[in-house]
């Protein structure tokens, strides 16, 4: 996907997520192969969704679905998204979150 195509998914996935979830969206990071520049033709598009709280992680899921499948379908890739609540986001020291902070993308 050309970097024009994939900016514009992620401000269209940045405003749906803001209406889906208003004050409680504290964060949208791009990570993985796109945020590197390293992405191949296979590449998903790795998306990480800071909350300040989690109802629940399927819930969460349930709940972007519609718009993940709508965006994945009109661009044409696979948008794989992450939820974590803002306080571990802040705090929790793992792999992953520390591989994000270093080299994640705010949307």
């Amino acid at each position: 996907m050309k970097i024009l195509q994939y900016d514009r998914l992620l401000k269209i996935l940045k405003q749906e997520l803001s209406l889906i979830y208003a004050t409680r969206l504290r964060g949208v990071y791009l990570f993985g192969s796109y945020a590197r520049q390293e992405q191949d033709p296979e590449s998903d598009l790795d998306i990480l969704i800071v909350l300040t709280d989690l109802d629940s992680y399927p819930s969460e899921i349930k709940r972007t679905s519609e718009i993940i499948s709508n965006l994945s379908l009109e661009f044409g890739i696979t948008i794989s998204r992450y939820f974590v609540r803002e306080h571990d986001w802040r705090t929790y020291d793992s792999p992953l979150l520390r591989n994000i902070r270093e080299e994640g993308i705010a949307v």
